[in-house]
């Protein structure tokens, strides 16, 4: 039985990723590089309505991160504009790839050689994949600035070409940006996303088993398909290109997602003749979604995910 929603493999939740897992389900669990929600407004509000339900790090984990992070954004504000030598430090082992880290790169700046023996080997792993998580926090939160500002633009072109033309329009008639992120960010070293992230959760015990048999929810195709690529068998359980959802301020909301989770999880236990009562919009909202559930098999899927199932479900949500 589902008991979990499990956003994945983010630590960075953007505004649309989070629309989106809130049109489709009351809540969410979700991996935070943080101790705690206090310099988050929105996900602190949602998480206290239970909207939300975090996984948060330590205090000493995100000490040592942050002032590891710190350290290396230091050492490369003080080398901007010497890409020269850094290629050539950084030659045999560049930075955020799947070899390398920001340890390793220190260890080449201060001439300090095997770092790694000097940690036990799952504290180092633990260490290289929070660095991990981190970096790719900071790029996700970048991308997310930068389509916002693209989004912002577009609409200061259109304003001024209507201007231009001399059109009036109305607040209401200005058109609303699409709803999914310009960037798929998890085609970005999908892989190392998968393994830094699920080797977090194995190591705070996210997935319970005693709570249930997690789900885990994406809004990346990029890493929906990945594991379609890299798993030995795949059983596509459920999959709807155009649903309609509702709204965010409709009042039939509600009711609607706790269909749409019955109905997601009669679709998991294997139930072939569950119906799909009740998600049918018969209202004015006009919002489309997309809903893919597979079950993935194979031994690289259960590495990946640190889990001995036999069958990892993942659903893909997107809002169109």
């Amino acid at each position: 039985m589902i008991h979990q929603f499990l956003f994945f493999p983010f630590t960075h939740i953007t505004a649309n990723q989070l629309n989106t897992l809130l049109t489709f389900f009351p809540s969410f669990q979700h991996l935070s590089m943080s101790e705690d929600y206090t310099h988050k407004k929105t996900l602190k509000t949602l998480a206290e309505q239970g909207k939300i339900n975090p996984i948060f790090l330590s205090a000493k984990q995100v000490t040592a991160v942050e002032q590891k992070i710190m350290e290396y954004l230091s050492w490369a504000k003080l080398n901007k504009g010497n890409e020269h030598n850094l290629k050539s430090l950084l030659r045999d082992n560049p930075y955020f790839t799947s070899s390398s880290d920001v340890t390793a790169i220190k260890s080449q700046i201060k001439g300090i050689k095997d770092v790694q023996k000097e940690t036990a080997p799952s504290d180092f792993v633990t260490q290289r994949n929070l660095l991990f998580l981190k970096m790719a926090q900071l790029c996700d939160e970048q991308n997310e600035t930068i389509d916002l500002e693209l989004k912002n633009l577009d609409k200061t072109r259109d304003s001024l070409l209507s201007e231009l033309r001399g059109e009036h329009i109305l607040p209401d008639d200005v058109k609303e940006s699409k709803t999914s992120d310009t960037t798929d960010t998890g085609a970005i070293m999908t892989r190392e996303r998968l393994e830094a992230w699920s080797g977090i959760m194995a190591q705070k015990k996210g997935v319970k088993k005693d709570n249930g048999n997690p789900l885990f929810v994406t809004t990346s195709e990029a890493v929906f398909h990945y594991l379609e690529s890299n798993c030995n068998d795949v059983i596509n359980a459920l999959d709807i290109d155009k649903i309609k959802v509702h709204e965010n301020d409709c009042e039939n909301k509600n009711s609607w997602q706790h269909h749409f989770c019955e109905y997601l999880m009669t679709a998991v236990q294997g139930d072939d003749t569950c119906e799909n009562k009740g998600l049918k919009v018969n209202d004015r909202c006009s919002l489309l979604g997309q809903v893919k559930l597979s079950f993935f098999y194979g031994e690289k899927i259960r590495v990946l995910f640190n889990m001995s199932d036999k069958q990892i479900p993942v659903c893909l949500i997107k809002l169109k």
